[in-house]
């Protein structure tokens, strides 16, 4: 009885070029190009994480009203493209965290027209401007030059809810909306309102002083929507839609 051959291989066995064989699994995602994708996603979810944490790591008045913006984007809006337009432009200033963050969130197009105050030079407008020890300080409103005496208008119709006394700002009245935006007249001689008394839109409310720290007879005038300060000059009424 004769025994069968046994089987031999061709030729030599090569463990690596059968292990070689076998592929990894970041190969496919490298040449489906899903690995950049997803590389893109995990650092631009970095970035975002680090930007919204930075934001909570300050504090002041202005700071403030973005850190609620911020909440409600995570919990009212899920539309990504605000956010991300919002620290696209943050990231356009270095030089100030707060002056970055406040500028991108004005909302002047939720008014209408106002009426002007009072006519004369604007001396000292709404933004950043350069104080007297060079710094950049933010300035929440306008200063309007005028004669002392001039009648001072209302720019919005509204309920009087604030008349006081400040050091700085002198004699001053507050008119709020039937929105909530709210219009600050201050270093007033002579306030012709009164407390709670409901005015309309032009009507002569005040008259221009320089009471608290004015140098000048002046009219400094403010606007603030939903605890925002706005440009009022972007605001204002053209002469063409006066009556």
């Amino acid at each position: 009885m004769t025994m069968s051959k046994l089987w031999e291989p061709a030729g030599k066995f090569n463990y690596r070029s059968c292990y070689n064989k076998r592929k990894s699994p970041w190969e496919g995602l490298k040449k489906s190009g899903r690995f950049t994708k997803i590389l893109w996603q995990i650092l631009a979810s970095l970035v975002i994480f680090f930007l919204v944490w930075g934001v909570f790591q300050f504090e002041g008045p202005f700071v403030s009203s973005v850190q609620s913006t911020v909440r409600g984007w995570f919990t009212e809006d899920y539309d990504i493209q605000p956010v991300l337009k919002f620290f696209s432009k943050v990231g356009l200033w270095g030089d100030s965290f707060e002056r970055a963050a406040f500028e991108t969130i004005k909302k002047e197009e939720d008014l209408g027209p106002l009426t002007v105050p009072v006519s004369g030079q604007i001396t000292k407008p709404f933004g950043w401007i350069v104080g007297a020890d060079n710094a950049q300080i933010f300035h929440d409103g306008i200063i309007i030059a005028a004669p002392e005496g001039t009648p001072v208008k209302a720019a919005l119709s509204g309920v009087v809810t604030l008349i006081g006394n400040e050091e700085a700002l002198g004699r001053v009245v507050e008119v709020t909306d039937a929105k909530g935006v709210v219009c600050k007249y201050a270093h007033c001689k002579e306030i012709l309102v009164n407390l709670n008394d409901q005015v309309s839109q032009g009507q002569v409310i005040a008259r221009v002083g320089k009471t608290g720290k004015a140098a000048n007879p002046q009219l400094y005038f403010k606007v603030t929507n939903k605890d925002e300060p706005l440009d009022p000059a972007k605001l204002f009424m053209p002469v063409s839609s006066k009556t």
